[in-house]
C-alpha cells in the first residue's frame, strides 16, 4: 500500500485522503496509520514523505521535497 499511495501521488500530484482511501481500497483508519508512517509528527517519526494540507475543508496529501525526490528515484529505476 506504501508504494500504491506514493505512486498515487507522483503520478496525480496532491490527492484528498477520501480519494487516496477510496482508490486504494483502505478504510480511513487504516489510512491515517500510513500516514503516520510516511508523514512526519513529532511525537512518531516518520519518513517525511508526504503532509497533510486543508484545502476548502477537506484533508489533503501532499509529497514533500523528500517526497518529491523518492519519486523521482522510483522512475529513473524504472526506466
Amino acid at each position: 500500500m506504501i508504494i500504491a499511495l506514493l505512486r498515487m501521488l507522483c503520478t496525480e500530484g496532491p490527492v484528498s485522503v477520501a480519494r487516496a482511501c477510496k482508490s486504494l481500497g483502505l478504510p480511513r483508519s487504516q489510512m491515517e496509520r500510513l500516514l503516520l508512517l510516511l508523514g512526519s509528527s513529532e511525537q512518531w517519526g516518520g519518513l517525511h514523505y508526504v503532509r497533510p494540507e486543508e484545502q476548502r475543508g477537506r484533508t489533503v496529501i501532499t509529497l514533500t521535497s523528500e517526497g518529491r525526490a523518492l519519486c523521482a528515484q522510483m522512475q529513473a529505476a524504472t526506466e
